[in-house]
């Protein structure tokens, strides 16, 4: 199935956009999760699976990409409070990039 939602952060926000219409799907405030203002907040989001995972002022969030509802969240505590850097063990982007390129190899070879 073709994924047609895009999930993005920004102002202290959280939002699923329906990609073909730029329809917001559903919307949450950070600040009312992790009780912090986040109005000017530079955080970085991941999404993998049924999961987004936001790292936001030493704070790592996952939230469910079906509602935006929180799933967990880690104060890392004694890491302070900057900019949270994440690297996906399992990008499903670049998965499926890789088979794409391994289908047209295939074909290629087959004919």
């Amino acid at each position: 199935m073709k994924k047609t939602i895009l999930y993005i952060f920004s102002n202290g926000r959280v939002a699923a956009i329906d990609k073909k219409d730029g329809k917001i799907i559903w919307e949450i405030k950070l600040k009312e999760l992790i009780g912090n203002s986040l109005s000017h907040a530079v955080g970085q989001i991941n999404v993998e699976g049924d999961n987004i995972y936001i790292g936001v002022y030493g704070i790592l969030i996952c939230l469910s990409t079906k509602d935006g509802s929180l799933k967990w969240k880690n104060e890392l505590k004694g890491w302070g409070y900057g900019f949270v850097s994440m690297g996906n063990v399992s990008n499903e982007a670049h998965a499926a990039s890789i088979a794409a390129t391994a289908a047209a190899a295939s074909g290629a070879a087959a004919i």
